[in-house]
């Protein structure tokens, strides 16, 4: 419905279809508006075939995704309705991508603000009056935030008839304005790379900013707990609900339940009563405050008594329909919510609006590598540390309002006041001291502290979480899993997102990450969330495919320690057969095979298991030599990769003889590669690699345009032909490695997680192994830590030539099956391929960085944008998608050989590390297990051997 109102005045209606149906709307109203007014709250379907409908009305949840005019997965809740416009509820693209991408455009400026709230604009008014260039970035249509989100354009009314709210937001705006800030709307802050390189995609353009200081004021959104029926259409946040009303004066539905803690609930239930709406309940998770509470009643009084009288006549304005310590437990209904449940009350309801807390948008101080805390209050939240004047850890940051901490409207204005005149006099301009602001923001602590303490709730365990219920809202992922998960080992965030994909979904999991951390643990540190990856929104391929030079080679090293384990307590002493040092799928993968052969077997892992490079591989099974492993685009100084060849068939048999062991899926398809050529040079590029390989035994043959196109429908026509490889293929590392594992295990194989290697010396005819977590003897060590095998090789006085170099790789959005085979490229770095879940998976070798100090590897800008380049090059249709995650790991490099077998001069230590290590994990690990059993190997290993390098 549309809320009535005696002074606002809406537009002449425009006329819009969704899924063919012919509906009104307002100009200046968006997609979501116009779909509530006419009570459409079911836009999509989730993976599942769940229906879905929009829920935060803020661009963060992703569940509003809609097709507009051929444009897949665009957010109804950001985009504007316009006359003749078509949506649809299905995603699939029919418009044109548009013509290439232009390089970023860079713009300096004094201070780059993202935000345009409270905290954000009352920063950059400040300082444009000091004298500074201010630029302001916000994601929504207008600036205002939440807090001071203005009526929309679909509407007009005389200043005057608006609630103070309005104006207050309206007088902030305009003065920011008149004081020289620009501001720009609807552009989305996808990467913070470092305080001087902000990367940004405006109206489907890229752009970089280079500011001398960044402030991020980006606010906070709403937390709801977690209840079966949560994701039914029809359920929303309270704030979603709000913006509908106060901003589009639409509420769609006819029996309306508002269900949270705290006033913004009752604030929405009188907006929507006074609009016209039929609101029958709001439920308060707080117990009603008595008299007992009268030091928080007169502290909130003393601190600001107008806001406190708001409350109190809000409260009788809603009467009976007001219900205390009342908590939503279900929600009901198919294809839209039905009713409520609160224990034993329940309501009929076709809307339902729940809030149960904020949490910080900390996505980009986090990236940043700023220091960060986690505060437990509702589902809990990473909050950025900032002293008084709103300085992070790293000076040239400033982290204000309820994006660093949630305090309120007020404290966000004045903290905005008070880091403009710190960041003014960091560069040079004039600033009078803030006093008032320092006032204003005590005020608003006190009023906060008593509000809180007026609304607190009963703390709610993760335990009381129902089995069925969702948690992860993108992938569809229950508690009941989470705990079957965490139960057979998986008890951490990042293992737990590597097992089920917890987290792996558009909104880069907002809604469930700190959930999954408290279940998977008893505390929350500074880095026990999800690991801070970019973009920190869904960001549009085609605005950041732009050409780079393809490099040569890495910047590679002995990368530093980047485990964080959790698991700390020391272990008894033990001795064993054979220690294997390293979890990753090669160490994974020995323990298997060695246990086979009825030899005991320990494995040390620092980290976690499949957590460093095997973790962060992206599941490409190679048969074929890589592009720069052959002819000029091979690295000097040694090229072994042709000695490799035998090994893949071999490797991917024995993948799927280890599958059929499992018992498990680990969605392995061996549909063949394609290697493109663009030009007649690519093409006798092709034609000497396929002769080289065609020696070695691999299967390979040169195929035109036609057979290319007939094999892979997608491939664009920059291609005019290709190597066709029908043995390679690709297999899910998150899901292989640890039903490797397990097998293993359950075999009888010990792994010892933690477990840092901190001296090896030898010890009669074994060795004495010092760990972190204490001593193990063992008659033989197997070195294979990957990247890390050169610093286990020094511990015995062995030179290893093994080095690590991180790689950056990029998945998309899931789309409709469109690639069936692996994909490379005859001169560029390139590896594609879809993804059972529908997902692309982007990578080739491209050169990624190192952040010390959060132990992380981390993509570069030029990186990215050069690989999605390439890709949409190849694959057009890769345009019309947003990329969701990119990552990086440490890949190994040798002489693009492995390094197997028994060290001379060093009896019962051997090495199996190898480049390319998850297709070859399989075969080196069988082979270095028949080694140590004593038998003839099953293929010849002395091409691996370490006596290569003299």
């Amino acid at each position: 419905m549309r809320l009535k109102h005696p002074d606002l005045r809406p537009a002449g209606p425009i006329a819009f279809r969704f899924d063919g149906r012919e509906l009104s709307a307002l100009p200046g109203e968006t997609i979501a508006a116009a779909l509530a007014a006419a009570d459409i709250v079911a836009v999509r379907q989730a993976r599942s075939g769940s229906p879905r409908g929009p829920f935060c009305g803020m661009g963060v949840c992703f569940d509003c995704l809609v097709t507009v005019d051929g444009r897949p997965n665009q957010r109804a809740c950001l985009s504007k309705v316009e006359q003749g416009m078509d949506v649809r509820s299905s995603p699939a693209a029919t418009a044109t991508a548009g013509g290439p991408a232009e390089a970023a455009a860079e713009l300096a400026c004094d201070v780059l603000v993202v935000g345009a709230g409270p905290a954000g604009l009352a920063a950059a008014r400040a300082l444009a009056l000091a004298g500074a260039e201010v630029v302001v970035l916000d994601e929504r249509l207008h600036a205002g935030g939440q807090y001071f989100k203005p009526l929309a354009s679909s509407h007009q009314a005389d200043a005057s008839v608006l609630d103070r709210q309005f104006r207050d937001g309206a007088v902030l705006r305009e003065s920011a304005v008149l004081a020289g800030v620009t501001i720009v709307n609807e552009a989305t802050v996808w990467a913070a790379f470092s305080p001087a390189e902000i990367a940004a995609v405006v109206a489907g353009q890229a752009r970089l900013y280079r500011p001398k200081r960044l402030v991020l004021a980006t606010g906070a959104y709403e937390q709801s707990w977690p209840v079966p029926g949560w994701t039914l259409p029809g359920v929303m946040t309270v704030g979603g609900l709000q913006t509908l009303a106060r901003s589009y004066r639409v509420a769609p539905g006819q029996r309306i339940v508002i269900a949270g803690n705290g006033p913004l609930c009752l604030q929405t239930a009188v907006e929507l009563l006074d609009g016209g709406a039929n609101v029958v309940a709001v439920l308060e998770a707080a117990p009603r405050p008595g008299l007992g509470r009268w030091r928080d009643l007169l502290s909130a009084a003393s601190a600001d008594p107008f806001l406190l009288a708001e409350g109190v006549s809000m409260v009788r304005r809603l009467g009976s329909r007001l219900q205390w310590n009342r908590r939503v437990t279900r929600l009901v209904g198919t294809e839209r919510v039905r009713a409520v449940e609160a224990g034993d009350l329940a309501i009929e309801a076709d809307i339902v609006a729940l809030n149960y807390g904020f949490a910080s948008s900390s996505e980009l101080a986090r990236a940043l590598g700023c220091a960060h805390r986690f505060a437990p209050r509702g589902n809990g939240s990473m909050e950025t540390l900032a002293n008084e004047e709103g300085r992070t850890s790293m000076s040239e940051v400033f982290a204000v309002g309820d994006g660093a901490r949630f305090g309120g409207a007020h404290a966000a204005l004045a903290q905005g006041a008070i880091a403009a005149v710190a960041i003014a006099r960091d560069l040079g301009f004039k600033a009078a001291d803030p006093k008032a602001a320092r006032r204003t923001l005590a005020v608003a602590g006190r009023f906060q502290s008593a509000l809180w303490r007026l609304f607190e709730t009963p703390p709610v365990e993760v335990a009381a979480i129902a089995d069925e219920t969702v948690v992860c809202r993108c992938e569809e992922v229950t508690a009941g899993t989470l705990r079957r998960l965490i139960a057979a080992g998986h008890d951490s965030p990042a293992s737990l997102k590597r097992a089920c994909r917890v987290g792996m979904g558009r909104c880069q999991g907002r809604y469930c990450a700190a959930l999954v951390a408290r279940m998977s643990g008893e505390r929350v540190d500074e880095f026990g969330l999800f690991a801070p990856r970019p973009p920190a929104k869904p960001v549009p391929i085609r605005a950041l495919s732009v050409e780079q030079p393809e490099w040569r080679g890495h910047t590679d090293f002995v990368p530093p320690d980047m485990a964080r384990p959790r698991e700390r307590a020391p272990l008894p002493a033990e001795t064993v057969d054979t220690l294997v040092i390293g979890g990753g799928v090669a160490g994974s993968c020995l323990a298997y095979w060695l246990v086979r052969e009825g030899i005991e077997t320990v494995v040390v892992e620092r980290d976690d298991v499949a957590l460093q490079a095997s973790g962060a591989n992206a599941g490409s099974l190679h048969v074929q030599l890589l592009s720069f492993d052959f002819g000029d685009n091979a690295p000097p100084g040694g090229n072994r990769a042709a000695d490799t060849l035998p090994l893949g068939p071999a490797s991917i048999a024995l993948w799927q003889e280890i599958e059929r062991d499992t018992g498990k899926d680990f969605e392995i398809k061996v549909s063949g590669g394609l290697m493109l050529a663009e030009s007649e040079r690519d093409v006798a590029f092709l034609q000497a690699k396929i002769a080289l390989e065609k020696s070695r035994g691999i299967e390979a043959e040169f195929v035109g345009a036609n057979e290319l196109r007939a094999l892979e429908p997608a491939v664009g026509d920059v291609a005019i032909g290709a190597e066709w490889c029908p043995g390679e293929g690709k297999i899910n590392p998150l899901l292989a490695t640890y039903a490797v594992v397990a097998r293993a295990e359950a075999l009888g194989a010990r792994f010892r997680r933690g477990s840092d290697v901190q001296a090896i010396a030898r010890e009669g005819s074994g060795w004495r192994v010092t760990t972190s977590r204490g001593e193990i003897r063992a008659g033989r060590i197997v070195n294979a830590s990957g990247p890390w095998a050169a610093e286990v090789g020094a511990m015995v006085g062995l030179r290893l030539p093994v080095r690590g170099a991180p790689l950056q790789m990029i998945v998309t959005e899931p789309a409709a099956p469109a690639l069936q085979r692996l994909v490379a490229h005859a001169q560029r770095h390139l590896t594609l391929k879809q993804a059972a879940s529908g997902a692309f998976l982007i990578g080739g070798g491209w050169t990624a960085g190192l952040d010390e100090r959060q132990r992380l590897s981390r993509a570069l800008r030029s990186s990215v944008e050069g690989n999605l380049w390439v890709a949409a090059r190849v694959v057009p249709a890769l345009a019309h998608l947003h990329a969701i995650r990119i990552w990086a790991g440490i890949n190994v490099n040798i002489d693009r050989a492995p390094i197997l077998g028994e060290v001379p001069g060093l009896p019962g230590f051997y090495n199996c590390v190898s480049s390319n290590g998850y297709t070859l994990a399989p075969v080196l690990s069988r082979l270095t297990a028949e080694m140590l059993a004593g038998r003839s190997t099953s293929l010849p290993v002395e091409p691996y051997s370490i006596r290569r390098f003299g």
